[in-house]
């Protein structure tokens, strides 16, 4: 710890006022895929002597990789040759910045001014800091007789920096998600114990943030997903434009001294840690046990130990409550669980009416009746059509239980109502995050099951530039979760609840997967054909599921339980195809009733036909309902 008679210097006195109007300010960003920001550092004020010009430092990871590219000035963050690098450079590209702006630098030397680097386990470290640690350095964070890292200026943070990869190299991690993030923060606290201490520490994966103890200099947090309503970041210090045409659809997640010009900024509380990976927040060490359970969970790299990891395997009801990140959620709460399975009662009515002109003859194919299988029984199924016809019954190429209807007599008014009565026994388990069925990306398929899977592996009919960039959007997932499959579908069926909004009538059948990317809003379908899009670019089987769920008291949107419900397979090595719902950022479970699936929407569309002779204007009113069925419901 700290001399008290120094500790004492932060308790208000001159120290501290000296410390506060001449203290660093701090930026690190997080993007979910790489951006090339135009940065602006803007000049010192010369109207107040205590702002003096003291230098600035920039970090980042060209091409994503494991190097990283320091860029400093000791001495002015004015507009000069250097700073103009940061506006415009076609190697500034990377999914992490580090920024350290207004160093306090006792020597206005390039080895003491920040972002520090050092180069362990065959990546590079970067260390930013905000405060003064008021100790014997070789006393209290001793590097040992034979150090394996040294700092090369005289600053007590780059002496900190060297002590904090020392301790990770004795530990044998090669990351810092190995360590574990509670003893990540633990090392921290032990800093800041020695004086006053704001990090930013990134090993070119994650991006760990700390509020110092005393609050002194408190960090900011905030994140943006698209489509930014503000393209210009700034602050009295530095101006962000994420103008850029790729950069308009990054989501970022920022840490911050001072706030920017952006609604939405939450201070960090003192003491607190912050990790940040690809545009999300993966962990909170003051987050509520509910916030806990909605943050991503990311696996540590395979090569080292584990790193003491818990899935959150149970998905709260979605409520108002800001969320903070994407989350590995399987279902809601269990305790209402049947394990014998749950049975609902669906009513489904379509009515097509033609005010103007009847129709004389017409054909219509109906995928009204739900699945019966293993997991899901259909105990009752009743078709009615009101204007007759001669139906057939058969089963479609894509296995659904499909009805054709031939009507040859006039009507202005169809109604077709369809009754099940459905038992469902499925329910995801934590045998999906098991480590013995741990699948890694990219998938590899025999030739025979990829002719057998290759209507669900063939991506939208989209440009080549649009695919391109969703490409880059679903291999952020991947590279979040360290290409274990599992935890990248969770962690994209999780993002898309989280980020996208759910705005009926905000979209049509011709919408498409880039479309709802770029808008972040769309309906069930929508939400189930970008994630089918995302997946079939992973080379990952997905398929299109109709069918209905019931929301019940679980589920902030009751809208959705109104009409037909779409989902997504996908189909999962040596698990088969499991069901993944965007729209509620957890698995399909006993909520959800399966009717038709397809390569897409008209595979598994509800209703369709053809209108021969008559007709003209057309509405059409859909209601669903679906019920907890209670003994009355089991006869009808």
């Amino acid at each position: 710890m700290a001399d008290p008679n120094d500790r004492a210097l932060l308790d208000g006195g001159p120290a501290w006022k000296r410390l506060e109007h001449q203290a660093t300010r701090l930026l690190a960003m997080s993007f979910d895929g790489a951006a090339s920001p135009s940065i602006t550092l803007k000049g010192a004020s010369h109207d107040d002597p205590r702002d003096a010009p003291y230098g600035w430092g920039m970090a980042w990871y060209p091409g994503q990789g494991a190097s990283a590219l320091v860029v400093k000035d000791p001495t002015s963050i004015g507009d000069n040759a250097m700073t103009k690098l940061l506006s415009d450079w076609e190697r500034f590209a990377s999914t992490i910045f580090i920024c350290h702006l207004r160093g306090a630098a006792r020597t206005l030397q390039e080895q003491d001014t920040h972002p520090f680097s050092l180069s362990y386990a065959r990546r590079d470290w970067v260390l930013a800091h905000n405060g003064d640690l008021f100790v014997d350095l070789q006393r209290a964070l001793s590097l040992g007789e034979d150090p394996a890292f040294e700092p090369i200026g005289s600053t007590d943070s780059e002496h900190a920096f060297c002590w904090l990869i020392s301790h990770l190299r004795s530990k044998k991690v090669r990351s810092m998600a190995e360590l574990g993030w509670g003893e990540l923060a633990g090392l921290f606290r032990h800093l800041d114990g020695l004086g006053t201490a704001n990090f930013l520490l990134t090993d070119g994966i994650d991006v760990a943030a700390y509020s110092d103890e005393e609050g002194y200099n408190p960090l900011h947090w905030a994140r943006f997903v698209p489509p930014h309503r503000q393209l210009a970041l700034e602050s009295e210090d530095i101006l962000v434009d994420l103008d850029d045409a790729i950069d308009r659809n990054r989501t970022v997640a920022l840490v911050a001294t001072r706030p920017m010009s952006a609604a939405g900024w939450k201070p960090m509380e003192p003491g607190q840690l912050l990790v940040l990976r690809r545009g999300a927040i993966v962990h909170d060490s003051h987050a509520d046990e509910q916030a806990r359970r909605t943050i991503v969970t990311p696996r540590a790299p395979a090569s080292g130990p584990a790193s003491g990891r818990v899935p959150a395997l149970l998905a709260p009801p979605r409520s108002s409550a800001p969320v903070l990140a994407s989350a590995p959620l399987l279902r809601p709460d269990p305790s209402r669980r049947d394990p014998s399975g749950r049975t609902l009662s669906v009513l489904h009515e379509t009515l097509y009416r033609y005010p103007e002109s009847p129709v004389e003859r017409s054909s219509h194919i109906f995928r009204l009746r739900p699945v019966h299988d293993e997991q899901q029984e259909l105990l009752d199924y009743q078709l009615t059509v009101s204007a007759g016809g001669l139906q057939r019954h058969y089963e479609d190429v894509f296995g659904n239980q499909a009805t054709s209807v031939e009507i040859g007599r006039s009507y202005q008014e169809l109604r077709i109502t369809a009754r099940s009565l459905v038992r469902i026994r499925t329910e995801p388990t934590a045998a999906l995050l098991s480590p013995a069925r741990r699948v890694s990306l990219p998938l590899v398929w025999m030739p025979w099951q990829r002719q057998m899977m290759l209507p669900y592996l063939l991506p939208p009919e989209l440009p080549e530039t649009q695919l391109n960039e969703l490409y880059e959007y679903a291999l952020s997932f991947a590279q979040r979760q360290d290409s274990d499959l599992m935890q990248t579908l969770l962690d994209m069926n999780m993002t898309i609840y989280r980020d996208f909004r759910y705005v009926s009538g905000s979209t049509t059948l011709a919408t498409t997967p880039f479309d709802v990317y770029c808008q972040r809003r769309g309906v069930c379908q929508d939400f189930a054909n970008l994630m089918i899009c995302l997946a079939r670019i992973l080379n990952i089987p997905a398929r299109y599921r109709v069918g209905y769920i019931h929301t019940g008291v679980d589920y902030e949107n009751k809208v959705q339980s109104e009409a037909s419900h779409a989902w997504v397979e996908m189909y999962l090595p040596r698990m088969g195809w499991q069901g993944f719902d965007p729209t509620n950022g957890c698995l399909a479970g006993q909520d959800h009733v399966r009717v038709a699936s397809g390569r897409n929407y008209v595979d598994a569309a509800p209703t369709t036909g053809t209108i021969y002779k008559g007709g003209g204007k057309e509405t059409l009113a859909v209601a669903v309902r679906v019920e907890e069925a209670a003994a009355a419901d089991m006869r009808w």
